[in-house]
């Protein structure tokens, strides 16, 4: 379709409320420091893994999706540095590497992607063995303190019910869902943290809502910084529509209502 000028011309794009991350057990050594899960970040090489699922993705930086409100714009998150990625494991007292295990379910494309996880890290030092599981094996272990110690979320990834900041934070980076059977699978739990979502969450004035997103924008910078996740992509839509169709081509990619919103789009030629 792409290489029809056509209909590539007919070819709605638009972001999903979901990222595709790694997660780091922040309660399991090596990944209780910090410095080994930053310099996990700088390992990845997001443009690689994005031209392996043919670019329906972009790189991404931080656990929002850029569809989300409270998504910062502003933040640059970690370069792929493998200098600097080794480095860091020499100071957390790692300067050969050390063993892991990568879990991934075991559906196309991600264990091709846990692959590529996989020589990424092998090129710091990081020797991973793969974990290819069916989706309830794989949610098992990361629901389990002592299961996982890294999963590639692919598959299973958060794609949040409503276009709200907090969705992303409660189930999978709060407290609450740092629990056995939760699917916070990074088992980070930030008191301060939660306190300060807490106080956003009660910013219900709309007016208040550019204020709310800052907050909100804050307490996923702090997240980046103690790096219980890689993020690693968000999956884009892409939506052929007819010629006959009519609506804004924003109604066709809505992240809230998939597949369309068919509620305001309409057909142009009907009797």
């Amino acid at each position: 379709v792409m290489n029809d000028p056509e209909q590539k011309a007919r070819v709605v794009v638009g972001g999903q409320l979901h990222t595709g991350y790694i997660t780091m057990n922040t309660t399991m050594p090596p990944f209780d420091n910090v410095k080994v899960r930053q310099a996990v970040n700088m390992a990845i090489n997001k443009d690689r893994i994005v031209q392996m699922i043919n670019n329906r993705a972009v790189p991404a930086n931080q656990p929002l999706p850029p569809s989300m409100p409270g998504y910062d714009k502003a933040f640059k998150g970690y370069p792929y540095d493998v200098a600097k990625a080794k480095a860091l494991l020499a100071e957390a007292g790692h300067p050969d590497g050390f063993e892991t295990q990568l879990f991934a379910m075991n559906t196309d494309p991600n264990p091709r992607i846990a692959q590529a996880i996989q020589q990424d890290l092998a090129a710091i030092g990081i020797k991973a063995s793969i974990q290819s599981l069916a989706q309830a094996n794989v949610i098992a272990a990361g629901g389990d303190k002592s299961g996982a110690p890294m999963i590639w979320s692919g598959g299973m990834a958060w794609i949040a019910d409503f276009p709200d900041p907090s969705n992303f934070y409660g189930p999978i980076l709060g407290c609450a869902g740092a629990v056995p059977g939760g699917w916070n699978w990074a088992w980070y739990c930030n008191k301060d943290l939660d306190a300060k979502a807490a106080e956003a969450d009660s910013v219900v004035d709309p007016a208040k809502s550019a204020d709310r997103e800052k907050m909100w924008s804050a307490i996923y910078d702090k997240i980046m910084e103690d790096a219980p996740w890689a993020p690693v992509f968000n999956e884009q839509r892409f939506t052929l529509k007819s010629a006959r169709m009519g609506g804004a081509d924003n109604l066709y990619v809505d992240p809230v209502h998939i597949p369309i919103n068919y509620d305001n789009v309409y057909v142009k030629d009907v009797q």
